[in-house]
């Protein structure tokens, strides 16, 4: 029998955590068969090597880790759908791992950066397809589960979550809060009862909210079908360029009101101006930053090139703050 309870009937009937526990495991069951693992040999990492100063104790969360990534099966053909940022680099070779343990040849096939989801292509047929969601039938709030595949075939993760928005990433995505992180990034987003929503993406390293921040996206099944001709006739779909200021915000709390840097890209225009981790931006052009959002309102309107006056403090190795004024030109850079 297949369950098809909610969370929230199961808290209803007061359902013990057997129960619950029922619900996951014929989850983790049927959604499982349709997620594979997929072993990605590289030769150069675009995105590795962030963690550095002060937030090199932070590496693992930002850096992207060897083991293998998550796709979800799209056609019985062999057809699986990952996040591009787990197909990004250089690539040598694709495995894949099947939910049966069998091991595969992959090859990759087409790219969308704006969305985040890749196509590529197993050497298998006959794969599981999961049925898709009805997306009229989504509503805010409902219960969802995001399930990847782990190194072991046999032990797919599941992470429970709620949608807490339908419409993100200019109308590509859902919202949701289950956990996300680099191993269950390209995994399935899936209803309680096993229907496809869409597919984990948009965790990378230069993503503001990081990875497991309570914060994560899925690409929309129907975006990806809408792309899907494109992706397999070989097609790399570019990200749209926005102004950025080439740093990231920096996890954990500081005493100063303002947004701390946390990561500076190497050769970008924010290392060119001299911004280095730890320093906190507290005014843009004369106007007040008080967290991350308000830095991004400040950008909005602004053009790749424009120059930008940031007020900076910086507290020193004797713990002294000091207070410089430095300019920046805005870079472009892939927005999701």
């Amino acid at each position: 029998m297949i369950l098809a309870l909610s969370l929230a009937a199961l808290a209803q009937a007061d359902a013990s955590p057997e129960a619950v526990a029922r619900v996951m495991a014929d989850l983790r069951a049927r959604v499982g068969r349709s997620v594979v693992a997929l072993s990605v040999d590289r030769t150069a990492d675009p995105e590795g090597g962030l963690g550095r100063g002060p937030t090199a104790k932070f590496a693992d969360y930002y850096n992207r880790p060897k083991g293998p990534v998550s796709a979800v099966v799209w056609d019985a053909d062999g057809h699986v759908v990952t996040s591009a940022f787990n197909v990004s680099g250089e690539i040598r070779a694709l495995r894949a791992t099947l939910a049966d343990g069998r091991e595969v040849a992959a090859t990759l096939l087409g790219t969308d950066e704006e969305r985040d989801v890749a196509l590529v292509k197993l050497e298998a047929s006959g794969l599981p397809v999961l049925p898709r969601a009805e997306y009229a039938s989504l509503g805010q709030g409902m219960f969802v589960a995001l399930v990847g595949r782990s190194p072991d075939p046999s032990a797919p993760t599941v992470n429970l979550g709620v949608l807490s928005a339908l419409d993100r990433m200019r109308r590509t995505a859902v919202q949701t809060d289950a956990e996300m992180n680099y191993g269950n990034a390209g995994g399935a987003l899936v209803t309680l009862r096993g229907e496809l929503i869409g597919v984990a993406c948009q965790v990378k390293p230069d993503a503001v909210w990081g990875q497991s921040g309570g914060v994560g996206f899925a690409c929309k099944a129907s975006e990806i079908e809408a792309v899907l001709p494109r992706l397999k006739a070989g097609e790399r779909i570019p990200a749209r360029k926005e102004p950025d200021a080439g740093f990231m915000p920096g996890p954990g709390d500081v005493d100063i009101e303002g947004l701390q840097v946390g990561l500076v890209r190497p050769g970008s225009a924010a290392e060119k101006a001299g911004l280095e981790p730890g320093d906190v931006v507290v005014e843009a052009d004369g106007r007040p930053v008080v967290d991350t959002e308000s830095f991004k309102e400040i950008l909005e309107g602004r053009k790749i090139g424009d120059e930008i006056q940031l007020k900076v403090v910086r507290r020193g190795k004797d713990g002294k703050r000091s207070e410089r004024t430095v300019k920046l030109a805005l870079e472009g850079r892939a927005q999701p």
